[in-house]
C-alpha cells in the first residue's frame, strides 16, 4: 500500500519533469547569419557578389550589343629578340546594377610594323550582353602589350619545329569606365604607349 500511495507522486514529478523537454519541439529555431555569395575580383581588388536567380516573371531582357575596338600604337625603345613578336590584348567588363549579374568579354592580336619602329595591334571585342539597365552601367576597360620571345623547338627527328613563347618585356594598365554604348555602336579605344 506504501508503494501505491508513493507511485503517483512519483508519476506526477516524472511527467512534470519531462513536460519542458516535450515543448523543446515547439521552439522557435533560431534564424542563420545572412551570407552574401561571391568572389575576390583580384583586378578590381573589390568583393564582387554573386547574381540573383533568375525570376522567371520578368520580361526578357533585349541583348545589347556592338564592339569595343582597342587601337594600341606601340612606339618600342626596348629591343626586339630574333624571332620576337609583339601582341596586344584588350578586355571589357560591365556589371549590371539591376541584375548584379556580370559579363567580361578579352581577346588579343600580334601587332604590325607601320614604320621605324611604330607598331599597330587592333583588338576587336564584339559583345552581346544581357543588361536590364543599360543606361547607368558602367564598362570598365584595360589592356596589355608585350614583346615576347619566339624561341624555335625543333623535334629531334627534325620533323616538326614549335615557336615558344617567353615574354621579354610587358605593360598593362586600366581606363577610366566608360558608359555601356548604344545598341549596335562600335566603340574605338586609341592608345598610343611606348615601350
Amino acid at each position: 500500500m506504501q508503494t501505491r500511495k508513493m507511485m503517483l507522486p512519483l508519476l506526477v514529478v516524472l511527467v512534470l519533469g519531462l513536460a519542458p523537454f516535450g515543448f523543446g519541439q515547439f521552439a522557435t529555431k533560431p534564424h542563420s547569419q545572412h551570407r552574401t555569395l561571391g568572389y575576390y575580383d583580384s583586378t578590381t581588388g573589390a568583393f564582387q557578389p554573386l547574381g540573383k536567380a533568375a525570376d522567371a516573371e520578368q520580361p526578357p531582357v533585349t541583348p545589347t550589343t556592338g564592339t569595343i575596338t582597342f587601337r594600341l600604337t606601340i612606339n618600342v625603345k626596348s629591343t626586339i629578340p630574333k624571332n620576337g613578336v609583339i601582341g596586344c590584348t584588350g578586355s571589357a567588363s560591365v556589371f549590371d546594377d539591376t541584375s548584379e549579374l556580370s559579363d567580361d568579354e578579352s581577346g588579343s592580336a600580334v601587332a604590325t610594323l607601320v614604320s621605324g619602329t611604330q607598331y599597330l595591334c587592333i583588338v576587336k571585342l564584339p559583345y552581346s550582353w544581357l543588361l536590364s539597365s543599360p543606361t547607368t552601367d558602367q564598362v570598365g576597360l584595360a589592356f596589355d602589350a608585350s614583346i615576347d620571345y619566339g624561341y624555335e623547338v625543333t623535334a629531334t627527328n627534325g620533323s616538326a619545329t614549335v615557336v615558344q613563347p617567353i615574354g621579354a618585356r610587358a605593360t598593362s594598365h586600366t581606363l577610366a569606365p566608360i558608359a555601356v554604348p548604344i545598341n549596335g555602336a562600335t566603340t574605338t579605344e586609341s592608345i598610343t604607349l611606348t615601350m
